[in-house]
């Protein structure tokens, strides 16, 4: 029987590098419990292409082991993707490792994760229990950082990367028929609903020119209160895939030989930052900062943004068509009353005061910086504003090659962009008694020959009965109307990169319009 082709991770993978996050190492594999040495029946490796704007920028490697281990039949699953692209006008590195230990049946057993981002380690590890209904999961941000656990609902028959490929080969997906799986999503550690429907046959054109005639297959990903993640994958008559689309942007991944896929990758226009900024006409000039309140008109190719974009902290989303909605953003100061038509903000949870893999409260560095910062004021507003200062100071080096670090790491060597900023400034936050959470969304921003919105996160610090807004990137006490928010975050336990799939269905289909 065929071997199931896992080219399909890399897009799960790759969903969270539109906030930021090298070589072929082999990851360490995940390993059945050992009282017997396994045995490894059969290996299969294959290896892709990631491609953008017609150059190969990355790469894909897969490899599948069937084993046996005390009379029972395991699938070891590896794969890696590494990919270097454009951000600001400097490279960005990413790399991600997953393996994945299951049974013949797709029931998932073990797995480990590693995401690679210039060098900053983020690392996942998870295993089922002996009665199948937990996924236990440790989770390690950032060097030298101590391990944290939590867990999930889990059931027997949940699967991991070798039960969503066996949708398409086990036997070989046909056109008009619809299969789906419960399995977790790699990097973001959540279970999801995977299902794919076999479309229509149609000529594919591969990167040396030739043309196959390939099955397309619709490939959802749908995660309990998350946006799906939609996918078009084109595969041949064994169910294997050849060519897959990312489900944000126009990336997309070609199966190829491995000499072609470990070659110099080519350098590409496409910036992550700059390319990705939504115009926009009638923005009102001078001192936005003081203005109370603004009205926008969001619209997407696809989906409702009323679903997508939070209504909380300083906005009102209201639904006006299918695909738009209206944007109404007001200035939140910690004076004065809220305004009377903002939705009332929910108190904050335990986990928005408390440490975390990616937000270390005790970690060493950064009850240095606590300490130095000698926060004078008692009033908590003015703290978190004093605090919000300190950051945009304290943070040396502007700089966009690292993808997203962890807060012990930017309070080591004081380096980074907007995602820096905010994390650090969550911890100090927390580390001074202050709830505080992370906004995703967008800023307005004029580079001469470049207006518009691009894509942004900043800081949420609970201060007496309202959320209040702050950028330590610009350090202004506080943001205006010139901010769209999308979602929100704690940055808590292993699945806190899923808050950023909101933002990836976003990019690359949105349109933005001033109301008033």
């Amino acid at each position: 029987m065929p071997l199931p082709n896992q080219r399909n991770a890399w897009m799960i993978s790759f969903g969270l590098i539109w906030f930021g996050f090298a070589g072929c190492t082999d990851p360490k594999s995940p390993e059945p419990p050992r009282q017997n040495a396994e045995k490894i029946e059969s290996s299969q490796e294959s290896w892709g292409a990631i491609v953008l704007q017609g150059e190969k920028i990355g790469h894909t490697m897969e490899k599948i082991e069937r084993l046996t281990h005390d009379q029972t039949e395991y699938v070891r699953t590896t794969t890696v993707e590494q990919l270097q692209i454009q951000r600001a006008g400097q490279p960005l590195k990413m790399r991600v490792e997953n393996v994945f230990l299951s049974l013949a049946n797709g029931s998932l057993k073990q797995f480990t994760t590693k995401i690679d981002q210039a060098g900053s380690v983020t690392r996942f590890t998870g295993q089922t229990s002996e009665d199948g209904k937990t996924l236990r999961i440790s989770t390690q941000g950032g060097q030298n950082q101590a391990a944290t656990h939590d867990s999930i609902t889990w059931q027997p028959d949940y699967g991991g990367l070798h039960a969503v490929y066996r949708l398409f080969q086990n036997p070989p997906i046909e056109a008009g028929q619809k299969r789906s799986a419960m399995a977790l999503v790699p990097t973001l550690n959540r279970v999801a609903k995977h299902s794919i429907e076999g479309q229509a046959k149609e000529a594919v054109t591969m990167l040396d020119g030739s043309t196959v005639n390939l099955l397309r297959t619709r490939y959802l990903t749908e995660i309990k209160g998350q946006p799906p993640l939609e996918s078009t994958a084109w595969v041949d008559g064994a169910g294997e895939i050849v060519k897959m689309t990312s489900p944000v942007q126009n990336f997309e991944i070609y199966r190829c030989p491995k000499p072609f896929a470990l070659s110099a990758n080519k350098i590409v226009s496409f910036d992550l930052a700059l390319d990705t900024i939504v115009p926009v006409d009638d923005m009102p000039e001078g001192n936005r900062e003081d203005l109370p309140e603004l009205t926008y008109q969001v619209k997407l190719n696809s989906g409702d943004p009323a679903k997508i974009f939070a209504s909380t902290t300083n906005q009102q989303v209201t639904s006006i068509g299918a695909n738009t909605a209206q944007v109404r953003v007001w200035r939140i100061r910690p004076e004065g009353k809220s305004p009377a038509d903002l939705p009332e903000s929910p108190q904050p949870t335990a986990a928005e005061l408390a440490a975390s893999p990616l937000v270390q409260v005790q970690d060493p560095a950064v009850q240095t910086l606590i300490r130095k910062a000698s926060i004078e004021a008692k009033d908590p507003a003015q703290q978190a504003i004093a605090l919000e200062k300190f950051v945009h100071a304290t943070i040396e080096e502007k700089n966009f090659s690292q993808g997203f670090l962890s807060a012990a790491e930017v309070a080591q060597g004081k380096t980074g962009d907007c995602t820096e900023h905010a994390v650090l400034l969550m911890a100090l936050l927390r580390a001074q008694g202050i709830p505080a959470r992370g906004a995703l969304g967008l800023v307005y921003v004029d580079y001469g020959d470049q207006q518009g919105f691009a894509y942004h996160m900043w800081t949420e610090a609970w201060v007496g009965d309202r959320w209040l807004p702050l950028d330590a990137t610009r350090g202004k006490e506080g943001i205006g109307v010139d901010y769209i928010k999308v979602t929100q975050t704690d940055l808590s336990g292993s699945g806190a990169f899923a808050a950023f799939l909101p933002v990836s269905q976003v990019i690359g289909q949105l349109e933005i319009e001033v109301v008033d």
